[in-house]
């Protein structure tokens, strides 16, 4: 049996909300919620197959970001 769970990061701060400019992702955050899914997992018995960050962003103007939108994790029991 595969299990598949996605993290959704948030960010510290925009520069420019109305613009999307300057977003950085809170990794701290982000860390302590994998850690917590992961063990959380593992303590029902999957073991951990891949951990794979998603990005998003956008490009205007010639100008771009891009930022790990979410994680997900996947597992095998």
């Amino acid at each position: 049996m595969y299990k598949t769970i996605v993290i959704h990061s948030r960010s510290t701060y925009w520069t420019n909300p109305e613009f999307s400019e300057e977003m950085e992702v809170d990794s701290d955050d982000l860390a302590k919620e994998l850690e917590e899914k992961c063990n959380e997992l593992e303590k029902h018995g999957f073991s951990i197959i891949s951990i794979l960050p998603i990005s998003s962003g956008s490009i205007t103007n010639g100008n771009g970001y891009y930022h790990t939108e979410s994680i997900i994790i996947v597992a095998h029991k």
